[in-house]
């Protein structure tokens, strides 16, 4: 990750956190970030993973553009990865990049321990599922990639998590049809 005069957290006053550029906040991920999703999933249902995602991808595409605005970033896979790096820094889980190549475009990416906070979230509240929950984290990496390299049609999927019984959480990012094609071979599998 290339140098900037600021670290990844920047306490700025008493009640502003930045990081990357843009406002933060310390959340409470067990209940807060966990009681959010389970009521939106008991109001409507199915369409939650939706909301998320496509709220993972507003913070994304905003995140790199700000990081990239002020240095902390690179452009492509240089920058998805100081992306990653950073969002694993500021407690959203323990990221890497298996695989990256700009060009296709495709990327995998891969979560351990500690888990993604969503998968960490349903663990701790002892709730499982039999898909993917990791909505939010997924669609950031989208909002990164689209930003990083100029594609809007660009797709994350999860295709492991520990929320529904996985030793790892795992996302792949591609164009939007070949992600959305491969969810449905998936779930048709499954």
């Amino acid at each position: 990750m290339p140098e900037s005069e600021e670290g990844i957290a920047n306490f700025v006053q008493r009640g502003e956190i930045r990081v990357g550029g843009l406002r933060m906040c310390l959340f409470d991920i067990t209940g807060g970030f966990y009681s959010i999703r389970e009521s939106l999933e008991k109001t409507i249902g199915a369409a939650t993973a939706g909301i998320m995602y496509q709220a993972g991808v507003a913070g994304g595409k905003r995140f790199a553009t700000s990081a990239s605005r002020i240095g902390m970033t690179r452009r492509r896979a240089e920058g998805l990865a100081d992306c990653i790096e950073i969002f694993s820094q500021a407690g959203f889980g323990n990221f890497g990049i298996t695989e990256a190549d700009c060009d296709v475009p495709h990327a995998v990416i891969e979560c351990i321990s500690p888990p993604a906070f969503e998968a960490f979230a349903f663990r701790e509240n002892k709730a499982s599922s039999k898909a993917p929950v990791c909505d939010y984290t997924r669609g950031v990496f989208s909002g990164f990639c689209r930003v990083l390299l100029g594609r809007e049609d660009i797709y994350c999927i999860e295709t492991a998590c520990r929320a529904s019984g996985s030793n790892r959480c795992v996302f792949e990012i591609g164009p939007q049809a070949e992600m959305e094609k491969m969810a449905l071979q998936a779930s048709m599998s499954a």
